[in-house]
């Protein structure tokens, strides 16, 4: 089976980023197709794990620009409070002290995936549910796809954004990928709780692995709510997932303290290995790879998908620099102006995320004293500290 379909550009992945990346393009007048694995029933459910992200300001307005509006289902964060459990060390960081009213959102992952698919319906994309691309191959002016059952297609230039484990970026970049295992797993879920999370983001370094009690959604009678994310070594984090509900509270409350008063209940839990990773080419022929196809952080600093949404950006930005100059936008020498813009941004994430798991980690006291000085020092500049804002607000 063959078809002559040719489009400017088509994406493999139609999660956050792919979607994001596939709405912008529309919206800039490209025909787009995006490729999707699971099928249109399966992205239509809820997710019973209701996984969430840190949707920071900038990443908001990004969206905000494609028409989609996150205060309809997001939790706003308006503080930020991190504190070592080791040490008296702690930083408090509010939007106010950069001139703004939030940080960001701590939105539901599949929610707003959905949000995004129905704004791609309205604008007319081609999203191919339940169908991957299986082989592709590059000529001089297009990227030549075909799927399982020999269906053709041309694009010129072919986005990349399935996930870590992208079969693509294997097949198609072809570079080394620096990864790092990080010792830990990170176990996810919504808690019920006493006392309102009033927009404040929780951290708390442990010495197992940093702890992220986050604002999230009430529930339908408005109850309160946080969603954690639970990074613990991994001896730790199997005793874990191993308790009983009560058991498994019982060890939050110890782990955080009395911030909320009492957890009451948990959702269900899930958890995963954490592991850094960065590509250390972005590009092949007619090719690029974006979001965690290209680099994945440790989830202590909430950058993931922030890092994924600033690639979509920079990505558009160099196909509309391009094509106002009548540039071949597909080709190398226009894509490496993409890897240049976003490649020192994700491999410095990349770093100091992991740098700090493994500084808060660590039970050495001049270290314990070396982050004492650090968050002091951080609470007592007022510049330092809007430099922190800004960058926790991805502006």
């Amino acid at each position: 089976m063959s078809t002559d379909a040719h489009y400017d550009l088509i994406i493999s992945g139609a999660g956050m980023v792919g979607a994001s990346l596939a709405l912008a393009a529309r919206q800039s007048g490209l025909r787009v197709a995006l490729f999707e694995k699971r099928p249109q029933s399966v992205c239509a459910l809820a997710d019973p794990l209701e996984r969430a992200s840190l949707v920071a300001n900038g990443s908001q307005r990004f969206l905000q620009e494609l028409g989609i509006d996150l205060s309809t289902h997001g939790s706003k964060v308006e503080r930020m409070r991190v504190w070592d459990a080791e040490n008296s060390g702690s930083i408090h960081l509010d939007a106010e002290e950069a001139g703004e009213t939030f940080l960001g959102h701590i939105v539901e992952n599949r929610r707003l995936e959905q949000q995004l698919h129905a704004a791609l319906a309205e604008a007319g994309v081609t999203v191919l549910y339940a169908q991957e691309i299986a082989q592709a191959w590059a000529d001089p002016q297009h990227m030549q796809l075909s799927t399982a059952d020999g269906t053709e297609y041309k694009t010129t230039l072919l986005a990349i954004a399935e996930g870590r484990q992208s079969t693509l970026r294997k097949q198609l970049i072809q570079a080394p990928v620096f990864q790092e295992d990080y010792g830990q797993d990170a176990i996810t879920a919504t808690v019920w709780m006493e006392k309102p999370h009033r927009g404040i983001a929780y951290q708390r370094f442990l010495a197992t692995g940093p702890l992220a009690v986050l604002p999230f959604s009430a529930d339908a009678e408005n109850h309160p709510r946080a969603s954690i994310v639970w990074s613990a070594k991994h001896a730790l984090a199997r005793r874990l997932m191993a308790m009983d509900d009560t058991a498994f509270l019982a060890a939050l409350q110890l782990a955080f303290g009395p911030q909320l008063g009492h957890f009451l209940r948990i959702g269900q839990r899930s958890s995963y290995p954490l592991s850094g990773l960065h590509s250390s080419r972005y590009l092949g022929d007619r090719c690029v790879v974006l979001g965690d196809s290209a680099h994945g952080v440790h989830p202590l600093a909430g950058l993931g998908v922030n890092l994924g949404f600033r690639d979509v950006q920079a990505l558009i930005t160099t196909i509309r620099d391009a094509r106002a100059q009548h540039e071949d936008w597909g080709d190398n020498p226009a894509l490496r102006r993409y890897q240049r813009a976003r490649r020192p941004d994700n491999l410095l994430n990349v770093m100091t995320c992991g740098a700090l798991s493994h500084l808060f980690s660590n039970r050495s006291r001049g270290l314990a004293r070396l982050r004492d000085i650090g968050m002091l020092g951080t609470a007592m500049l007022p510049p330092v500290k809007r430099f922190l804002i800004r960058q926790a607000m991805g502006l």
